[in-house]
């Protein structure tokens, strides 16, 4: 009941704008232990109902068409997907299988509120019966968002921000098709959009926005660049690490973010340094797959409450700036007893090379580790590197933002507004606090 009483509450923005002042004092423990004792007694693990996985999976997209008996999808993706042939494997596919189709092709980096209008509007317009999205992260959240429109009739995105707010199942299957081995998008209920006006990002939680059908064909993957390939592989390792370290973690989604740092710390530097590489794309795929179940379920943390709000505020790449926090976020949480033996264990999933003993020691070790394999993928070893002069401003709004995310909820260190602003300083300046002792 309490758990049922505080999804309805976070309708309203008021109750929403109180339990996030909440997370500012100590009264933020009863959100997270009201969280983590409805997760141990009613675990939900959930995933897309079916799953197309490895190289050329997309060949049996007649399965999908026979299972949920589509007529005329509205096809979901950007114009550069278009300009590549990626989207046209897609359509070959719904030609073999006699489905017509419409495409919207507005699909931005971090999706805005204005995009998601526009979408439905096409959706109305052609009178789909489907939505099939293309792309990573920022077509599929675009694909949820107009779900939640269509499905309850409302175009107010912000009714639905938080926890399982709507009631309704999906008006219409939806499917996403990834073309990049990292957002995990398309097997979770998470959609994140952007309020160009306010420069905020919305994060949109519910069960039924889950994509019915997700297909991880690494062949559609081939031709992503060196850079771009790296930023989306590291988003899939920071899915990895801080479900693993969620406060709200289960068996499977452990099982789920172990399997997912290994094959991301052996594949991609291969992937980066080889585009082409069949074996290491598809195995980037699947890390992309099982870190994508993972943080469904164990949701994620301050890495990712402070990237959407440095992409809110600059438009910044999202898994590039997930890859820069990353390890001031760790540097910073790593005095905490809980966060050492865990990263003792992620250093082992990873498999870096770790000589130390003592538990503290081995912990900085990890994380130094970590730092040697951004550094391999040229990563920016700081925010400085990634946007210039950012002032105490922004600084500030970024902080505002980042405590009003509920990735943070889940974090094992519940950061106040100054802990978050002093991590940003630290990431912009490349110092670390505790690593470097």
């Amino acid at each position: 009941m309490i758990y049922q009483l505080f999804t309805l509450g976070l309708r309203f923005r008021p109750i929403r704008n109180l339990m996030l002042l909440m997370k500012k004092i100590p009264a933020k423990l009863h959100t997270v232990n009201m969280l983590k004792e409805w997760k141990e007694k009613d675990y939900i693990f959930q995933n897309a109902s079916v799953s197309l996985l490895g190289h050329g999976s997309l060949t049996n997209f007649a399965f999908v068409c026979d299972a949920f008996h589509f007529k005329n999808p509205l096809l979901i993706t950007d114009p550069v997907l278009i300009q590549t042939g990626v989207v046209k494997k897609v359509i070959n596919q719904l030609n073999k299988n006699g489905i017509k189709y419409a495409i919207f092709d507005g699909v931005q980096p971090n999706p805005s509120t204005e995009v998601i209008d526009q979408l439905v509007k096409q959706y109305r317009k052609d009178k789909c019966d489907a939505l099939i999205s293309v792309g990573g992260g920022s077509a599929h959240d675009s694909a949820k968002a107009a779900c939640l429109i269509l499905t309850n009739n409302s175009s107010d995105l912000y009714r639905f921000q938080g926890l399982n707010i709507t009631k309704q199942a999906m008006a219409m299957p939806l499917i996403a098709i990834n073309t990049t081995a990292g957002t995990g998008s398309g097997v979770t209920n998470v959609a994140v959009i952007t309020d160009e006006v306010h420069h905020f990002k919305m994060t949109l939680v519910d069960k039924n926005i889950q994509p019915n059908v997700m297909i991880d064909d690494s062949d559609l993957m081939m031709g992503l660049p060196p850079k771009p390939t790296s930023w989306v592989g590291v988003d899939t390792l920071v899915h990895a690490i801080e479900a693993d370290l969620s406060n709200i973690p289960s068996i499977l989604t452990n099982a789920y973010t172990r399997q997912a740092m290994h094959l991301v710390y052996k594949y991609l530097p291969i992937v980066y340094k080889n585009p082409g590489n069949v074996e290491a794309r598809e195995k980037m795929a699947y890390a992309e797959y099982l870190g994508g179940v993972a943080f469904n379920s164990a949701s994620l943390g301050f890495v990712h409450s402070m990237s959407h709000a440095m992409s809110g505020v600059f438009n910044t790449p999202h898994g590039l700036a997930n890859a820069v926090i990353l390890p001031y976020v760790l540097d910073y949480e790593i005095t905490n007893d809980f966060v050492i033996q865990k990263l003792c264990k992620i250093n082992d999933y990873m498999g870096i090379d770790n000589k130390m003993i003592d538990e503290y020691n081995k912990a900085k070790e990890c994380v130094r580790g970590i730092i040697k394999f951004l550094k391999d993928l040229n990563i920016p070893a700081n925010l400085n590197e990634v946007q210039k002069n950012i002032t105490p401003e922004q600084i500030e709004a970024m902080s505002k933002k980042a405590m009003k995310d509920f990735c943070g909820i889940s974090n094992p260190v519940q950061f106040n507004r100054k802990q978050v602003i002093h991590i940003y300083e630290n990431a912009i300046a490349g110092k670390f606090d505790h690593i470097n002792e």
